[in-house]
């Protein structure tokens, strides 16, 4: 048996893959041969040489675009993971931090996909979920639906039924851009409109599997989720912060140029 492991790390992310990578290798189904697809825009990631990793050459879309288009990204890549009995998509800052068999994990008999209840709303009534409200959205779930809130940093099962997934959710992120539609929370948003469409063929995992970072929930740290304030913050790995000094750049030298001008014709009147 074969199981592929996707993993976007464009930008700044890469600073992640190695201890994901190697604690991974270390404690996740060892009882499946892993192989790794790297979405990546780096031309020196750790491993690369590695026979389990594949490396698949990946542009940087930027915020909010590389977790939003994810499931394109699959779909456009599926021919190269497709031979594999499962799939999974990881965020890039996760860690394995403890031994996870498959029993626990994967999906089996009438199941078909693997979801990880949201650790922020595992305890929170239907009221609090943070679905997409936007009845215009495809990701648009009705007050009277719904029955958990599922994490977005794990999506995946058996291959096939996961192909049937991302297509679908790729041409409903599609129809929504072509209506200048962002769903709240991106893919999270539309993965679980799917997985509470499906919940009956859906492994419920807990958010063992998705413990944040110094957090202090009734959980086994199972696969932790890394602070990404220890290394930039949201801003800095999405690269905001770039996009923000570059607009600021822009602003000063227009106003430097805008005050030239206003004195070179303040000149000629003279």
């Amino acid at each position: 048996m074969k199981m592929a492991i996707l993993y976007i790390c464009t930008g700044k992310y890469k600073i992640f893959w190695k201890k994901f990578y190697l604690s991974c290798e270390k404690y996740f189904i060892s009882n499946i041969k892993k192989e790794y697809f790297i979405f990546t825009d780096s031309d020196s990631l750790k491993f690369s040489d590695n026979k389990n990793v594949h490396i698949i050459s990946q542009k940087d879309l930027g915020w909010p675009y590389n977790t939003l288009m994810r499931y394109q990204i699959f779909i456009n890549s599926q021919k190269e993971w497709s031979n594999c009995d499962f799939t999974f998509f990881f965020n890039a800052n996760l860690i394995f931090n403890k031994k996870i068999n498959s029993e626990d994990f994967l999906p089996s008999n009438k199941q078909e996909l693997t979801a990880c209840l949201h650790p922020g709303f595992f305890n929170k009534k239907r009221k609090e979920f943070t679905y997409e409200k936007n009845p215009r959205s495809t990701a648009f779930i009705p007050e009277y639906k719904g029955q958990y809130y599922f994490a977005g940093g794990i999506n995946g099962g058996i291959t096939k039924n996961f192909i049937k997934v991302i297509t679908v959710i790729g041409n409903n992120i599609n129809k929504d851009e072509k209506n200048n539609i962002i769903a709240v929370w991106h893919d999270e948003s539309h993965w679980n409109k799917y997985i509470n469409e499906h919940i009956n063929e859906i492994k419920i995992i807990s958010p063992s599997y998705l413990y944040p970072e110094k957090w202090n929930i009734p959980f086994e740290k199972k696969i932790i989720i890394r602070n990404k304030n220890k290394y930039g913050g949201h801003n800095l790995l999405r690269g905001v912060d770039d996009v923000k000094k570059s607009l600021k750049k822009k602003i000063i030298n227009q106003t430097k140029q805008l005050i030239k001008s206003i004195f070179l014709k303040g000149k000629k009147i003279i």
